[in-house]
């Protein structure tokens, strides 16, 4: 997949992606942070994308582990 291909699938996805980071933090200042350590962790890791995985859920599933372990590391300092 080229860069510019990636940068277009990424776009597409981030109305989609802020939705389920709401659901996630049910906060649209939270959401909208986890929106974008997930866009930058998605552009840090281009290279380990492949074509035959599925963008959307790859996407979804960097979100998912970003809220994850920030509420583990939110539980663990209190």
């Amino acid at each position: 997949m080229t860069t510019a291909s990636f940068t277009q699938n990424l776009l597409n996805v981030q109305a989609d992606l802020r939705n389920f980071a709401f659901k996630l933090t049910a906060d649209y200042e939270d959401a909208n942070d986890l929106l974008q350590e997930t866009t930058l962790k998605a552009l840090d890791n281009e290279d380990k994308y492949t074509d035959e995985t599925n963008f959307r859920g790859w996407m979804y599933t960097i979100m998912r582990n970003l809220f994850i372990n920030n509420y583990r590391k939110t539980v663990r300092d209190q």
